[in-house]
């Protein structure tokens, strides 16, 4: 769920993958009672209704065709439940899946499902729905690249399915954790006309009605097969682009759950002791993303200055005030899959004006270079993206800003019509996730649908994302992973530019934050280990 908000809202189509861009804790979660999470020391309240803050909106609900950012997920994980979901190790594990099995060689999986779980129309959810979802996926323009390993699911007998794959998959639980693994009802997937517009789930709450851009209502599911863990008689989501809106509405006890990531509205939270809040640091990271394929990007020395002309510092102390940190590759100095990349942490003049030189020279051209760099316009964002530009101004790069509304932008990225944006991705709990967004097969020209959004084909990447992809020894990968951080920095398709924390923040009323528990009883510490906090059980008191 990590949301930068002086850049893009998260990356709807990486969500597809990652789930909310689920990553790995960077630092330590604080909150403005405890200093280490919401707690609860009294039994949970029934009744009432919750009102939830989203950032943004979604094109849909179904788990196969739809675009799921950030918000999205907090809304689907009241109506469809996963397959998998990630333990407080960052493991993705069954949830509702009852087991999950592999071959030696990793190249077969077996999900094996739990009994008597209906979804609220009343199918059953049983091996041959899954499998009609994993299929569908696989054929999907959209979630197929995220399920590119994957060459058949079937139904083995009605709690069984067998997922063949066509190389060996160390991390396919972690896929059974994001979008493609929320399991919707064969009814909903099936429909022509509503199968994005009226979601059919086995959760904890049963869709009631959706107004895009404005509400989406759930009512409580008598019949969830987990009994007890849904309080509140429905939850209301609401919609609001502006975070200065949400925030006010917050505090005019209109709401009852929000999140942002706005430096201003954190410093506001510290200093008061009113409202419950959570930072979490989370290794997703903030960058530029330079489309590889289009000029005059498609100049590697261009690329290089970039690197070197930015000042992240800068950018930390007057939009993040003082709340972030320097990146220089997908996962912070705390992460277990860090490993030093070489990337400039600092800016040098010097060396991004001889590379600006080098273009000049290989291109035959003079003048300040030029290109359009491209953001949305929520937030400090565009007081981030005048500091870009001044920045590479010095340098003889002279940029046009351009903003665009949210869904436009993502397609944008999708079909390569861009020179450079600002971005927000990447950082997922296991590397193999964010592996759809790297590898070369998924690099297709500009006017071609490409989830490798920079457009970026390089063979030692390739090579090293199957290492990761295919070893089960977490040093054999994590060595590889630290190879593609070390082709990032050479290769420049991302300019790095910060990583700050993203606020929780609950009404006084309103408790069960980071209470989650699992069908098995464990709990789960959500807001150190997910990225997306889990909702369904908080509650109310009167």
């Amino acid at each position: 769920m990590k949301k930068r908000a002086w850049l893009v809202s998260v990356v709807a189509m990486a969500l597809i993958v990652s789930g909310c861009a689920k990553g790995t804790n960077s630092g330590s979660g604080t909150t403005a009672t405890t200093g280490s999470g919401p707690t609860t020391t009294v039994a949970p309240q029934n009744g009432g209704t919750l009102n939830i803050g989203l950032n943004a909106e979604t094109d849909g609900w179904d788990p196969v065709t739809s675009e799921w950012a950030a918000a999205g997920y907090f809304v689907a994980q009241t109506f469809f439940d996963p397959l998998c979901a990630y333990d407080s190790a960052g493991v993705a594990v069954p949830y509702l899946a009852k087991s999950l099995t592999h071959s030696t060689n990793y190249m077969t999986w077996t999900i094996g499902l739990r009994p008597n779980i209906k979804f609220s129309n009343g199918q059953p959810l049983n091996a041959a729905a899954v499998a009609l979802q994993l299929t569908l996926g696989k054929a999907s323009a959209l979630v197929g690249q995220a399920l590119l390993p994957m060459s058949k699911a079937v139904a083995t007998n009605n709690l069984t399915v067998k997922v063949t794959m066509s190389e060996p998959w160390v991390a396919f639980p972690a896929v059974l954790a994001s979008q493609a693994g929320y399991v919707a009802a064969p009814a909903q997937l099936q429909s022509k006309t509503t199968s994005t517009t009226q979601p059919i789930g086995s959760g904890p709450y049963i869709f009631v009605q959706w107004t895009p851009g404005g509400t989406l209502t759930v009512k409580k599911n008598p019949n969830y097969w987990r009994p007890g863990v849904a309080h509140v008689d429905q939850i209301v989501f609401h919609v609001y682009v502006d975070p200065t809106t949400e925030y006010q509405t917050l505090t005019s006890n209109q709401l009852n759950f929000m999140y942002t990531a706005e430096a201003s509205q954190i410093k506001q939270l510290q200093s008061q002791t009113t409202y419950q809040y959570f930072l979490q640091y989370l290794d997703v990271p903030v960058f530029i993303m330079l489309n590889t394929d289009a000029a005059p990007l498609n100049n590697l020395k261009l690329r290089q200055a970039l690197e070197y002309a930015t000042s992240q510092q800068q950018l930390n102390t007057e939009i993040d005030l003082g709340l972030g940190s320097v990146v220089t590759e997908p996962y912070g100095p705390k992460s277990k899959w860090y490993v030093p990349s070489g990337y400039p942490e600092s800016p040098n003049l010097k060396t991004a004006e001889a590379d600006v030189a080098a273009y000049h020279s290989e291109t035959h051209t003079s003048g300040p270079v030029k290109f359009t760099l491209g953001c949305t316009d929520s937030g400090t964002n565009p007081q981030a993206m005048r500091l870009v530009e001044a920045q590479w101004q010095k340098v003889g790069i002279d940029v046009t800003l351009s903003y665009t509304e949210q869904a436009t932008y993502i397609n944008n990225a999708i079909f390569g019509s861009y020179q450079a944006n600002c971005w927000t991705q990447f950082g997922d709990i296991d590397p193999d996730i964010d592996a759809t967004w790297w590898l070369s097969t998924n690099a297709h020209p500009d006017g071609a649908v490409a989830l490798n959004f920079a457009r970026l084909s390089d063979t030692i990447t390739d090579t090293q994302l199957q290492i990761g992809r295919e070893n089960p020894s977490f040093a054999a990968r994590k060595a590889a992973y630290g190879n593609v951080w070390k082709q990032f920095t050479a290769e420049a398709p991302y300019i790095w530019l910060g990583r700050g924390p993203n606020a929780l923040v609950s009404a006084p009323n309103t408790h069960g934050l980071g209470d989650m528990v699992f069908p098995n009883g464990q709990k789960q510490d959500t807001l150190n280990s997910d990225a997306t906090p889990w909702i369904d059980q908080l509650w109310l008191s009167s």
